[in-house]
């Protein structure tokens, strides 16, 4: 949505936002999310939500950044930038940085106030990633941009052949970046040298993930890649029928990742064979996200799924109004997500774990 506003609205908005007292969709025997709060945004909400203390941030449609509180879904304060926020934020101590559809970087404080901005020259769709202290960020102008999180300055521009629609990867010595123009790059970390780069037949959409010694993304060309991370050669790669757009979650002995034609597909993390496949009503362009053995992910068919990590059941599920285009996030024994019925929607998790 693009809105002709002042730029810059602080406000502290507590209206919007709902509890209930449980989750629908729960699976018998299964301990299950809890259903705990959720909060209309404004508009569609296609941004990965990031949990921080007692803070959930999330981007909107409406063209801000919302803070609610974990407990209550209550509206802490909206900071409106001059087009859609669908970047997820990074958040480091008592600063946090995302993007915008305007072109701008943006560093605020946790209390809501303007830290820098940095202008890019397309949308910021992509989220920031912070690593040994410099903030990288894609942009549509085909740059990966290394900036000081302190002041916004740019300390290198890495230009590639296509638009950046996600964050890159990292395993600390090296950045992986996916690019519309097919390619999957390896930066050194720090420098932003080129090590090397891979081909792939369809423009990468969805972030790359790291796993033991290897680099994993997904193409449109419906196939899933896996590389060397020191060379870019490749050391598996599987078809499927769909083109992938959501990023590979590596946990455990899998590989899962969502396909365009709505499958939920698990992959033996060393060879590539199919493990199994949960079918849903719509795309699935999402993130997985794993917890206590379960594996969350949402679909454009407007529910988000709990499946047992080790047989492919449906465990839970959970329907929004609308499609679920980011996350959902895991963090924090909470389990977050938005979805285009312009709400936030939280759930408690089951005591006892973590992600696995």
């Amino acid at each position: 949505m693009r809105a002709v506003l002042p730029l810059l609205v602080l406000t502290a908005l507590l209206a919007g936002c709902a509890v209930r007292a449980a989750a629908p969709g729960r699976a018998e025997g299964q301990p299950a999310p809890a259903f705990a709060w959720e909060c209309h945004a404004g508009d569609y909400v296609r941004s990965a939500p990031a949990v921080a203390g007692e803070t959930v941030f999330v981007g909107s449609d409406d063209n801000a950044l919302h803070a609610l509180d974990r407990a209550t879904g209550e509206r802490r304060f909206r900071f409106e930038t001059a087009d859609n926020v669908t970047s997820s934020p990074a958040v480091d101590g008592d600063a946090l940085f995302y993007g915008s559809w305007d072109g701008q970087v943006y560093a605020l404080t946790s209390a809501g106030e303007e830290m820098w901005r940095y202008a890019t020259g397309g949308w910021v769709s992509a989220s920031p990633v912070l690593v040994a202290g410099i903030l990288y960020v894609g942009s549509h102008d085909g740059a990966l941009h290394a900036l000081d999180p302190t002041s916004g300055q740019a300390h290198w521009v890495a230009q590639t052949g296509g638009r950046i629609e996600s964050a890159v990867a990292t395993d600390g010595a090296r950045l992986y970046l996916a690019s519309a123009d097919g390619h999957l790059y390896a930066l050194e970390a720090g420098s932003g040298d080129l090590l090397w780069r891979a081909r792939t037949d369809g423009p990468l959409l969805g972030a790359p993930a790291v796993g033991e010694g290897a680099v994993l993304v997904g193409s449109t060309d419906r196939t899933l890649y896996v590389l060397d991370s020191s060379t870019g050669e490749r050391l598996w790669t599987r078809r499927v029928e769909h083109a992938i757009r959501s990023t590979p979650l590596v946990t455990g002995n899998l590989v899962v990742f969502g396909t365009d034609g709505g499958a939920l597909v698990a992959l033996n993390a060393a060879d590539g064979d199919p493990e199994w496949e949960v079918r849903a009503g719509g795309m699935i362009r999402s993130a997985p996200a794993a917890w206590e053995g379960t594996i969350y992910a949402g679909s454009d068919d407007g529910c988000l799924y709990g499946v047992d990590a080790a047989s492919g059941e449906v465990v839970w599920r959970y329907r929004t109004g609308g499609a679920i285009v980011a996350g959902p996030t895991v963090a924090e024994g909470m389990l977050v997500v938005g979805s285009t019925d312009r709400h936030v929607h939280a759930f408690a998790l089951p005591a006892g774990g973590g992600d696995r």
